[in-house]
């Protein structure tokens, strides 16, 4: 398969994509606005956290920018091939996935029954 930013910029010139390609592509894009608002609160919220964040994510200069606001997750999402870059415990279909997601959806149950509203 080919990379995300491949996919997408074939989106973005109108070209047609295989549907098993957009979904791969649209998957890691959540993933990467998930991440991307992980790392916003973070480095609001400041101290430590912010420090670790800005270590951990915008320090490699072959993956990052902090100027550019690029972190090395974001590079590497869309320069991967998005199968690979996801693997399959965060693909739908795939048992992987299914057991991760039982698990975490049986603990958001679990949560929710003890939580009193």
């Amino acid at each position: 398969m080919r990379s995300t930013c491949e996919i997408i910029a074939d989106v973005k010139d109108g070209k047609k994509v295989p549907y098993e390609e957009l979904k791969m592509a649209s998957l890691v894009q959540s993933f990467l606005l998930f991440k991307y608002q992980q790392d916003v609160k973070n480095l609001l919220e400041g101290g430590i956290v912010a420090e670790m964040t800005k270590k951990i994510e915008y320090s490699d200069a072959k993956t990052s920018s902090a100027k550019g606001g690029i972190s090395s997750t974001y590079w590497n999402g869309i320069k991967a091939n998005p199968v690979q870059f996801l693997g399959p415990a965060h693909i739908p279909g795939t048992p992987e996935y299914e057991k991760r997601y039982g698990v975490s959806k049986n603990l958001f149950e679990k949560f929710v029954e003890n939580v009193q509203i």
